[in-house]
């Protein structure tokens, strides 16, 4: 859908007075929300890879039954998810004289290895909740690659590894930090992965209505000294994921971006001081979505009878949010969106609303220096403004996007004010339920 004109009717969904309804989208909507929730993410550019999940196949690995990997934090209650009741993981600590930097080597590991997809923001939901999985299993987590570019042309299309040019972990973050925090939450690390892993389907199944069937057929796989999944973002009920909630914190808190990224985001720090007269780090960051396939998904999915009705809800007077939210008009904004495919006039509407309550807006193309930042794919610059958004004094943007629901919640595991400019709730709650809760 991108580079397609608007419906003639977008306008209706853009409404000039703020929402505030509360409508929580219904189980039964589950299924759809995860197709939006993954097309969803935030989309820079364009691109003509496209593949679907990892199919089910034949186990093709080992059958031998290496070293235990490493579960959940000792003593975690079980979690009784229907069916079956799943067995709280243990602590197996290796004894190899060959494991150096917290990395558990290959032949003495039960490990997992799965894929990230799609956008920057939905392979970092993918890998925490690949690690959620591995503490599950018992087995030692294999650190994926990341892609590059994971943009979707459509809803049904899933970007995987098998056609996406991909970095490895560390080129992005700080792998020894990484490592370490985990191995501190009891979980191990594998030294690499494994040449055949036997491949464990799970694209069948749906996080709600099938929460346990996905876990048995791992299970049955247990003798496997590896196996290999597809990407499990919107894989895992809410009830598994909210029972691992110490160690999607203390692994999202250590996902620091590796040197080269984080020279890149104090570079634009520094370029907001200097465009701006404000000291170094004085600054907040506004999600903005007006993109011409955003308003064409977000026509799309408006059904306010089933409260999904605050796609684009106060994108045109924005600068009240802000103002409500409490954001300072002497501190610049920072604007972030897909400049190249915003539309026009929705654009321009957003940034005379802000100016015209008294904001100073600072757009985030303006920040791109050189050559290098300029050849940045579409992840790499998801990433640098991630990090803005998460290092920002406030940030504002839209729930329905998992980039602003994802920095919302982890600015609220960090203590740090955040919020969304459309009304409404947080498609992403579903599968991430933390949003309602105190913040701890």
């Amino acid at each position: 859908m991108v580079g397609k004109p608007p419906a003639a009717g977008y306008k209706t969904l853009l409404p000039g007075s703020p929402k505030r309804r509360g409508h929580r989208v219904s189980v039964p909507t589950v299924a759809l929300v995860a197709v939006v929730l993954l097309w969803a993410g935030y989309r820079y550019g364009h691109s003509q890879q496209v593949s679907g999940p990892l199919a089910s196949g034949t186990a093709l690995g080992s059958s031998s039954s290496g070293s235990a990997g490493i579960g959940t934090t000792q003593g975690a209650a079980a979690l009784s998810l229907g069916r079956i009741t799943l067995p709280a993981g243990s602590l197996h600590a290796t004894t190899s004289a060959r494991a150096t930097a917290g990395l558990v080597p290959l032949d003495e590991a039960r490990t997992l290895q799965f894929d990230l997809c799609n956008g920057f923001t939905n392979q970092r939901i993918a890998l925490l909740s690949g690690l959620v999985l591995a503490a599950e299993l018992n087995r030692s987590v294999v650190l994926p690659d990341f892609l590059l570019d994971g943009y979707q042309p459509d809803a049904k299309e899933w970007i995987t590894v098998d056609k996406a040019q991909v970095e490895p972990f560390g080129v992005w973050f700080d792998q020894a930090a990484f490592v370490q925090a985990l191995n501190e939450h009891g979980m191990q690390v594998a030294e690499g992965a494994a040449a055949e892993p036997a491949l464990v389907g799970i694209e069948r199944y749906d996080s709600q209505s099938q929460p346990v069937d996905a876990i048995v057929a791992y299970m049955k796989k247990r003798t496997r000294q590896h196996i290999r999944i597809a990407c499990p973002a919107f894989r895992l009920p809410g009830a598994l994921i909210e029972r691992h909630k110490e160690l999607l914190m203390a692994a999202s808190r250590a996902l620091r971006p590796s040197p080269r990224y984080a020279a890149l985001i104090e570079a634009r720090r520094q370029r907001i001081a200097d465009l701006t007269g404000a000291p170094l780090g004085s600054y907040n960051v506004l999600h903005l979505r007006a993109e011409k396939d955003w308003l064409a998904l977000c026509e799309w999915w408006q059904k306010p009878e089933e409260g999904r009705d605050n796609c684009m809800n106060n994108t045109l007077t924005v600068g009240q949010p802000l103002q409500e939210h409490g954001f300072p008009p002497e501190v610049p904004v920072v604007v972030v969106t897909s400049f190249r495919d915003a539309v026009k006039d929705v654009l321009d509407a957003a940034l005379q609303s802000i100016r015209g309550h008294k904001f100073v807006p600072v757009l985030g193309s303006e920040l791109v220096r050189g050559k290098e930042e300029e050849a940045l794919s579409r992840e790499q610059r998801a990433l640098v403004d991630y990090y803005l958004g998460l290092d920002a004094q406030r940030f504002l943007g839209n729930s329905v996007s998992t980039f602003t629901a994802f920095i919302m919640l982890e600015r609220k595991w960090a203590h740090r004010p955040a919020g969304h400019y459309n009304g409404g709730n947080v498609p992403l709650s579903l599968f991430f339920p933390f949003y309602d809760e105190q913040s701890s």
